[in-house]
């Protein structure tokens, strides 16, 4: 029986979670969002490494707003939460 391991899950992009979520009218999160982001969504972005994280931001088929939240919340989070390379 092989064990269960939350680093290979990978939850649904930010804009398939909140379709009805304009990201570049997002300030601050709250809610459900806030809820989701800090508890799915942000682990799994600091699981990655930098390499992976430069590759979705830079992902054409990612919708620009949500790229640029991304960055936005990785530029005030710090570069201390990087995992190794």
């Amino acid at each position: 029986m092989k064990q269960f391991s939350p680093s290979l899950l990978v939850p649904p992009a930010p804009w398939e979670a909140f379709p009805g979520v304009d990201a570049s009218g997002l300030g601050s999160l709250q809610g459900n969002l806030e809820h989701w982001w800090q508890h799915c969504w942000w682990p799994y972005w600091q699981s990655l490494t930098r390499e992976q994280r430069q590759e979705w931001l830079q992902d054409p088929a990612h919708p620009e707003a949500w790229r640029e939240y991304v960055q936005l919340q990785e530029a005030f989070a710090g570069d201390d939460t990087e995992s190794p390379a």
